[in-house]
């Protein structure tokens, strides 16, 4: 399953799309709660995540929202950029 643009991925959908966007290498069977900061989500990735999503998804993440917390995996990056979509 692939993430659809302008659409809220879920967090299988995220794990992949953060892979074929190159942020960061995850294997295929990373867990939903996996720590993407531990994987090698970096400064330099985030910051390419924030252009890439508003590119993809359409939505704007500002830098109260780049917290550890928000970041920590992709259950909760997904849930992040759905709440901005909404």
């Amino acid at each position: 399953m692939r993430a659809t643009k302008n659409k809220a991925p879920n967090p299988t959908e995220l794990i992949d799309w953060l892979n074929d966007e190159g942020l960061v290498e995850l294997d295929w069977d990373f867990p939903e709660e996996g720590d993407l900061i531990a994987a090698g989500l970096d400064s330099m990735a985030v910051m390419q995540l924030v252009v890439a999503v508003e590119d993809f998804f359409g939505v704007e993440l500002t830098p109260d929202n780049l917290t550890r917390t928000n970041l920590e995996s992709p259950r909760k990056l997904a849930a992040l950029i759905a709440s901005k979509m909404s």
